[in-house]
């Protein structure tokens, strides 16, 4: 069935064959408003999403995949917008980003931003939010893929700041410069195969890290890592 969807402001249809496909998204329905494109995932579509897949899924994560796929590279080559591998939360209408390694501990340094400071932090996207420029700034939206723990919320925040997030016995934050940024950031965004794609990407990136500060966040997971890190993002 053929459903409207509203995602980072745009709204699109999409011809949905499973009902788990459906409720991924459902959070994201628009029936009221006209779509500017429409999706539509084939036989083949779903074959590739297999192919590259590591691991055996049900018929419905590939769906779910594709779609993700055909609408990031919509994305990025009309609504100047990029999917970021990421972790982020809002706080006081500001979006901390935080990136690493798989195995880290993003999941678990977010819950310690939640412990410490309450209600002051909403989950904007665990995994998988967008990144997308309009009026010349950068904002940080909520996404139906959001990891194994399904957490995350339609809402669009300004992006603030960047965290890339490893472990350490002591916790300590402190900017990194640009230059040595795009390298790690280029491992956690999706990266089209059409040059034309790739470059609008690497465009919206570059703008993006002049907007936003980056951080080298070294944590521990006591309690006192988000506090740490929250001193360094807003008072250092």
């Amino acid at each position: 069935m053929i459903f409207t969807y509203k995602i980072a402001d745009v709204v699109f249809s999409a011809d949905i064959r499973y009902k788990n496909t459906y409720l991924t998204m459902e959070d994201y329905l628009a029936p009221d408003e006209a779509p500017e494109f429409q999706i539509v995932i084939t036989d083949e579509d779903l074959a590739q999403e297999k192919a590259l897949s590591p691991y055996t899924l049900p018929d419905y994560a590939y769906e779910s995949t594709a779609v993700y796929r055909k609408y990031i590279y919509i994305m990025i080559e009309r609504y100047d917008a990029f999917f970021f591998h990421c972790s982020s939360i809002a706080v006081d209408n500001k979006a901390i980003m935080f990136t690493a390694k798989s195995g880290t501990g993003k999941s678990t340094h977010r819950n310690l931003w939640i412990k410490n400071f309450g209600d002051r932090v909403t989950i904007i996207n665990d995994d998988k939010p967008i990144i997308r420029k309009i009026d010349g700034k950068f904002y940080v939206y909520g996404t139906p893929w959001q990891g194994k723990e399904s957490l995350g919320s339609n809402i669009s925040v300004p992006a603030f700041a960047l965290c890339f997030l490893s472990r350490s016995e002591t916790n300590s934050i402190g900017p990194i410069d640009t230059v040595s940024v795009v390298a790690k950031m280029m491992n956690q965004v999706v990266r089209p195969k059409d040059p034309r794609l790739m470059a609008n990407a690497l465009d919206l990136l570059d703008e993006f890290l002049k907007q936003v500060v980056c951080y080298d966040l070294r944590v521990n997971m006591d309690d006192e890592a988000a506090v740490v890190a929250y001193n360094g993002i807003f008072k250092g």
